[in-house]
C-alpha cells in the first residue's frame, strides 16, 4: 500500500503518501490553506497544483531524489515536486501538500532537426572564425589582451 501513516502534534493521524511507483490519484478536496511552499516565488503556480489534484492525476515519484515520498504533479504548464499527507487511505481529502520545487513543464516537448549530419560534422573544430566575434563585436584583442603577463606563468593549469 503507497500510504504510510504519520502523526502530528495536535494527534491528528495524516498519511504521507510513500511509493517507488507512479501513484494515481482520485479527485481530491484541497484547500489552499493547505500548501506550504518551499519558496515564496511559487505562490503564483499554486493554483495550477490544486487544478491538478482536485481533477485527480498521475504522483510519479521524483527522479534523482529517491525518497519515496517526492512526486511530481505535472500541471497545465508546470510541473511540481512535491510531498502528499492525505486523511484517509483513499486519498480524496489532501490535509498538506509541500511544494518542494516548481518548473515549467516540458512535456509534449519536441525537438526537430532539419538535418542531423550538419550537427555532427567532427571537420570544424571552431564555432566561429578567427576574426568573429560571437557577440557581435569586432574580435580583436587589445594591446595586452592575450598575452600572459610573467605572474600568470604561477597560475595552475
Amino acid at each position: 500500500m503507497p500510504v504510510v501513516k504519520k502523526r502530528n502534534q495536535q494527534t491528528e493521524a495524516r498519511l504521507l503518501l510513500e511509493d517507488e511507483e507512479p501513484v494515481e490519484l482520485p479527485p481530491a478536496e484541497v484547500e489552499e490553506s493547505a500548501v506550504v511552499l518551499q519558496f515564496e516565488q511559487f505562490r503564483q503556480h499554486v493554483p495550477e497544483l490544486l487544478e491538478a489534484l482536485r481533477a485527480g492525476t498521475l504522483a510519479e515519484p521524483a527522479p534523482v531524489v529517491m525518497d519515496g515520498a517526492t512526486f511530481v504533479i505535472h500541471g497545465a504548464t508546470r510541473s511540481f515536486w512535491v510531498r502528499l499527507w492525505h486523511s484517509s487511505p483513499e486519498r480524496t481529502r489532501v490535509e498538506r501538500v509541500q511544494v518542494v520545487s516548481c518548473m515549467p513543464s516540458t512535456r509534449g516537448v519536441q525537438l526537430i532537426v532539419d538535418d542531423p549530419e550538419d550537427y555532427l560534422d567532427d571537420d570544424e573544430d571552431d564555432e566561429f572564425d578567427d576574426d568573429e566575434d560571437p557577440d557581435g563585436g569586432e574580435g580583436e584583442l587589445g594591446e595586452d589582451e592575450g598575452e600572459l603577463d610573467e605572474d600568470d606563468d604561477a597560475l595552475p593549469r
